[in-house]
């Protein structure tokens, strides 16, 4: 029987790199948590500005802070997984440095993992402000109601809607070690958010909060704003989320349909606009 903890530890996974122009708002966002039990864990990626400065501030004042100095540039997913390796917690979400959560952000998402024991992951409607000013309400709800576990990663893995959403959510710690991790593929770090978000689909079920409680900030250093959304990109991350599933602990039979559904997606060759219909930079 799962037993309720009355306040669960969750860390903020926050991966940081030259962000010294707009990481004290994020921060701030963080602390403003209504959430008892939280800790922010911030691991700057030996960025050449003042960005580990202020981080180091923010926890001289306030001790729900942690800030890890990398001493050489690891890349977004070295940087992230760095931050698991380091996180100690029941559970973890990872906090972009331009993305700002309401302050019922985690309280939300806890409760409803709290009240959903079958559930691995809760996330809720973004706001997507773009460079220009304009802003847009994104909503991911084709996994509402979904409880088949095939179903679910069918879905994922063939990149509906505003699938990248659901990587902001709260997720259990025992999910992150079953993961192990972000991955690098033969495109690098392109989209490597995909596959962890397709295995981690694979351990239990995700739920929708339905209110915008975060918004997502987009800026020029917006790392996916620097990607190649080519057909090559899309294709190697591909063979990356093959990869995820065949780590599943899921019976073969599963691993071969979706493995195969994977390599149909990859035949088509839709590639360009799928992560964001043609607003790159959702990262």
């Amino acid at each position: 029987m799962t037993v309720a903890l009355a306040h669960p530890r969750v860390v903020a996974l926050v991966p940081a790199w030259s962000a010294s122009a707009f990481i004290s708002e994020t921060l701030d966002a963080l602390a403003a948590q209504s959430h008892p039990n939280l800790e922010i864990l911030v691991s700057d990626d030996a960025s050449p500005d003042e960005t580990v400065a202020i981080c180091e501030r923010y926890a001289a004042h306030d001790a729900r802070f942690r800030v890890i100095r990398q001493p050489r540039n690891l890349g977004w997913t070295g940087n992230v997984n760095a931050l698991l390796h380091h996180a100690r917690g029941d559970y973890f979400f990872f906090a972009g440095h331009d993305d700002l959560p309401e302050p019922v952000y985690v309280e939300r998402c806890v409760a409803a993992l709290e009240a959903n024991p079958a559930a691995i992951l809760a996330f809720s409607d973004v706001v997507v402000v773009y460079q220009d000013g304009s802003r847009e309400e994104n909503s991911y709800s084709l996994l509402d109601g979904v409880a088949d576990r095939s179903q679910r990663a069918a879905l994922i893995a063939r990149l509906k809607g505003d699938w990248w959403i659901p990587y902001r959510g709260v997720f259990r710690a025992p999910a992150a070690r079953a993961i192990g991790g972000l991955r690098r593929h033969l495109a690098g770090e392109f989209s490597a958010d995909w596959p962890w978000l397709l295995h981690m689909s694979l351990l239990g079920g995700f739920v929708r909060i339905p209110e915008l409680l975060c918004t997502k900030i987009i800026r020029p250093q917006s790392l996916s704003r620097g990607w190649n959304f080519g057909a090559r990109s899309w294709n190697a991350v591909t063979l990356s989320s093959i990869g995820a599933v065949s780590r599943a602990k899921i019976p073969i039979r599963e691993k071969l349909v979706l493995q195969a559904s994977l390599v149909r997606l990859a035949r088509r060759r839709r590639w360009p606009g799928i992560r964001t219909r043609g607003k790159r930079g959702l990262l």
